[in-house]
């Protein structure tokens, strides 16, 4: 890798200003993963061994983990796309840290100044990458909402009021003052409920700038710390920077995921099951 820090946005390399090194690099990141898959499940065989039994640990895992959230009921729904999202993920996290990805180039010209231009930049260290990771999943995280509560029952899980006193056997007073209360509660609900949508909203903001920052930061931290101490200090603080990269790479990763399915799981539990 150079030494230079990694530039905020992804240039383009060609065909368009809309074909970018970080969109090459997410190509390559689907095609590993279906290479791989294709040759584990070549030769299918009823005691798997070596890539299929991998292959099928890693996902029957990663499903369990996903059942634990949200289900057995939405887990045949939902986990095919999370797991998808965390196998890309981190596929596209680790293979960022291999030799030639960001340090391998042309000098071409950026905003009007002749720059290095790398032909490969980590999918992940682009925000487009991961802010169309975040928004497909809030897309398909409504349709999943709706279908499973409906229109009614997600507008009522948000604005509809908690906890509201009994008025039987009351008093006229001790009524009055109940219904006074409830319409209080009510009035507070519709404003928790308000709230609720923001935080739903800001979801598709918070999922892909908590991706981003941590691996764009991570590959800038990488590119400082191999500029240290020389050639020697190089390698040995290249060497931990690596090694923390790729416990990161799949920490954010399995936080996508982990997040994905707590968001399912909150807005589609009926109320009966959160109660």
């Amino acid at each position: 890798m150079l030494l230079a820090s990694v530039s905020p946005t992804a240039e383009a390399v060609g065909l368009g200003s809309w074909i970018t090194n970080s969109t090459i690099s997410a190509v390559i990141t689907v095609a590993l993963i279906v290479g791989f898959v294709q040759i584990a499940t070549r030769k299918l065989a009823l005691v798997p061994a070596g890539a299929q039994n991998f292959l099928e640990w890693a996902v029957e895992s990663l499903f369990a983990l996903v059942e634990s959230i949200v289900g057995a009921k939405l887990v045949r729904k939902v986990a095919p796309l999370l797991v998808s999202y965390f196998i890309f993920i981190l596929v596209a996290n680790w293979s960022s840290l291999l030799p030639g990805v960001g340090s391998v180039g042309v000098v071409g010209e950026v905003h009007g100044q002749r720059e290095f231009v790398p032909l490969l930049r980590g999918a992940n260290a682009d925000v487009n990458m991961t802010l169309a990771l975040a928004l497909s999943f809030m897309v398909i995280w409504f349709v999943w909402t709706i279908r499973e509560v409906g229109l009614w029952g997600f507008i009522k899980h948000n604005f509809g009021p908690k906890g509201l006193l009994e008025t039987t056997g009351l008093g006229l007073v001790a009524k009055a003052l109940t219904v006074t209360l409830n319409a209080f509660l009510a009035f507070v609900f519709v404003g928790v409920g308000c709230i609720e949508l923001i935080s739903i909203a800001s979801r598709a903001l918070s999922l892909p700038m908590r991706l981003y920052g941590n691996i764009f930061g991570g590959e800038n931290l990488v590119h400082a710390l191999m500029g240290l101490g020389g050639p020697v200090g190089g390698v040995v603080f290249g060497t931990l920077a690596y090694g923390m990269e790729l416990l990161v790479g799949l920490v954010q990763a399995l936080v996508f995921l982990l997040l994905c399915a707590v968001y399912t799981q909150l807005s589609t539990a009926h109320e009966e099951e959160a109660h």
